[in-house]
């Protein structure tokens, strides 16, 4: 299956340059969980990708995943609890 930049934009609920506004979600650190479910305090966040990405549902995380992998992209995934959605972050997307 190939997964299009198209097919991952309709993925996506919202996005925005994570790096750029890391300070702001620094303050909120506490809302985003492992999605290893690992039971710990807080998951380390990585602050160093350039964009963020919230997905509604895991199925579509598999998806972008695999678009991701398939360009070369690394990326962290973590759930967000204030909005009930997956968040990932990665460079792809974003500008330096």
């Amino acid at each position: 299956m190939k997964i299009t930049e198209t097919d991952f934009e309709q993925l996506i609920v919202n996005s925005m340059n994570w790096n750029e506004y890391y300070l702001d979600w620094e303050k909120q650190e506490g809302r985003f969980e492992d999605i290893d479910f690992k039971i710990q305090e807080s998951p380390s966040i990585d602050y160093s990708f350039l964009r963020a990405y919230w997905i509604p549902q895991y199925p579509a995380v598999m998806f972008a995943k695999a678009f991701l992998e398939s360009l070369g992209y690394a990326y962290r995934i973590y759930y967000d609890t204030a909005d009930n959605t997956y968040m990932l972050t990665t460079n792809y997307g974003g500008k330096i």
